[in-house]
């Protein structure tokens, strides 16, 4: 399937499903791995409209501002998405949208990084390790009881192990039923193989580097 197919597929999906946030965010990469980044724009802005918790899609959003040369929005953008990423506890997109804003000459706003503090102060698990059971998730920066089992039995799976708690990799069990049917996702496609992982990934706060160079077959 090639860029332009996957993005009119992703958009009859958004058009069958106006409400939908998911279907929305896979429209809004579609069009932003075509190089269509104003139309990417509008896509992203009502994700989140419908979902303003949705904080990859402010990542996008501010890099796709930054392809058209908009670059007070996507400061205002990445502000935003900090603020929203640090009070769900989505450490990954904060820290990546920290990063962005540096890139700019910004920095968060007060109000987010005392939002930040605030969280830390209310963290139970703070200067406590885990223990011999237990991980530090990096979905949540929470202290939660270890995987028994590695999901994949290859890198990504060991990593999962390792860093991610049974609870959260249950929330993402369920949130991948409504990845693949609500994307209509075939896994024994490849390109339905990659789209799986980029949700995967976003979901669980996966470093990238993990996929780098993995093979769809």
């Amino acid at each position: 399937m090639n860029q332009d197919e996957r993005i009119e597929q992703f958009r009859k999906m958004a058009k069958a499903n106006p409400d939908d946030d998911l279907a929305h965010y896979a429209l809004g990469q579609a069009l932003i791995d075509a190089g269509r980044h104003a139309e990417a724009v509008n896509v992203l802005r009502h994700v989140l409209k419908l979902n303003a918790g949705y904080s990859r899609a402010y990542v996008l959003l501010g890099q796709a501002q930054e392809a058209t040369d908009d670059v007070d929005g996507a400061i205002e953008t990445y502000q935003k998405g900090y603020g929203a990423a640090m009070a769900r506890g989505d450490l990954m997109p904060a820290t990546e949208m920290k990063g962005l804003l540096a890139d700019l000459g910004a920095a968060p706003s007060a109000d987010a990084l005392l939002g930040a503090l605030n969280q830390q102060d209310d963290d139970p698990d703070a200067g406590r390790e885990p223990g011999p059971d237990e991980v530090r998730c990096v979905r949540t920066n929470r202290i939660g009881p270890r995987m028994t089992f590695d999901p994949f039995g290859d890198e990504i799976g060991a990593y999962i192990q390792d860093h991610v708690s049974q609870p959260s990799w249950e929330d993402w069990m369920e949130m991948s039923i409504k990845v693949i049917n609500e994307l209509r996702l075939d896994l024994g496609d490849p390109e339905g193989q990659r789209v799986y992982d980029e949700h995967m990934r976003d979901f669980l706060n996966l470093p990238g580097t993990l996929f780098e160079g993995r093979e769809y077959e």
